[in-house]
Parts: C-alpha cells; structure tokens; sequence
C-alpha cells in the first residue's frame, strides 16, 4: 500500500476543479501551504506524517474543498472572459462616435483632441483593464483588440472604394 502524500490530496482536490491553469495553480499552492501547516501541526503533538494527512484531508473534505472552489471562482473566470470582450467593443464604438461626424466624415484631429470625452474614454479604456483584471493576459487581449477596432473604425470610413 503506498502512502498518502499532500500531491494526492491536492490531484484529487484538482480532480474537483475545472478552472483556468492559473487559477487552479494558485489555488493549489495556497492549500498546499494549509495542508504542510496542518501536516505539521498535528506531527508537532506526536501524529506521524501520514495519519497527520489523513486526519487533515478528512478534516479539509478534499471532494467538498474542490467543489466549493469552482462554485466561487468559475464565475468570476466568466465574468472576467466577457468584460475583456466587451469592453474593447464598447471603448471602440464610442470612440467611433467621437471621431466621425454624423455623416460618417472624419473630424478634423485637432478639434478632435481637443474634446475632453476623446481623452476621458481612451484612458479609461487603457486604464480600465489594469484595474479590472486581475490577469494580465486579460488586460493585454482587450488593449490589443480595442486598437484593431479602433483602427478598423477609424480607417474603413474613409477608404471610398473596396
């Protein structure tokens, strides 16, 4: 019979969840600190190690720790998934608005940075990722999409023939 080890609680805890790598990743090394600390805790009172990890995979309810962190972090994966699409669309469409004049002609660029709303939505659509995503590949995904928008807005107006 081979012993328990803190890796096969923390595989069945894995076995639980469905997140992002980085998400399960930082999970995983959190619990792990909570199980080493317990570990070894219970071997400071005379436990030998693999009852110690018994007791404290019973004690955490390994199937019961994974399920509960996928219910509380899987929603905010989705969330986070969707405002980086969404918020890039948003900033282009309405930079969209400020740059072209009803009739669809360009502004005259210095009029337009000039306008105070250019400037309040381009920082906010730069410094709205930082703040929000708490991943950086999140942030850098929305920068980068909301420029190809951008520049898709900016130039398709004015090309006259396709």
């Amino acid at each position: 019979m081979s012993r328990l080890t803190i890796e096969q609680v923390l595989d069945a805890i894995r076995a639980e969840l469905d997140l992002s790598r980085e998400t399960e990743y930082e999970l995983l090394e959190e619990i792990r600190g909570h199980l080493e600390d317990a570990v070894a805790a219970a071997q400071a009172q005379g436990t030998d190690e693999e009852t110690a990890l018994l007791k404290v995979a019973d004690k955490f309810g390994v199937s019961e720790v994974g399920q509960a962190l996928q219910e509380l972090h899987a929603p905010w994966e989705s969330a986070e998934a969707i405002m980086a699409c969404f918020l890039p669309v948003f900033a282009a469409l309405i930079l969209r608005w400020l740059v072209f004049a009803p009739d669809g002609s360009p502004l005259g660029w210095a009029e337009l940075l000039l306008r105070p709303a250019f400037w309040i939505v381009a920082t906010a659509a730069l410094f709205v990722p930082i703040l929000q995503f708490q991943r950086w590949r999140y942030a850098i995904v929305s920068w980068g999409f909301f420029w190809i928008l951008t520049i898709l807005f900016v130039t398709l107006p004015t090309v006259q023939e396709w």
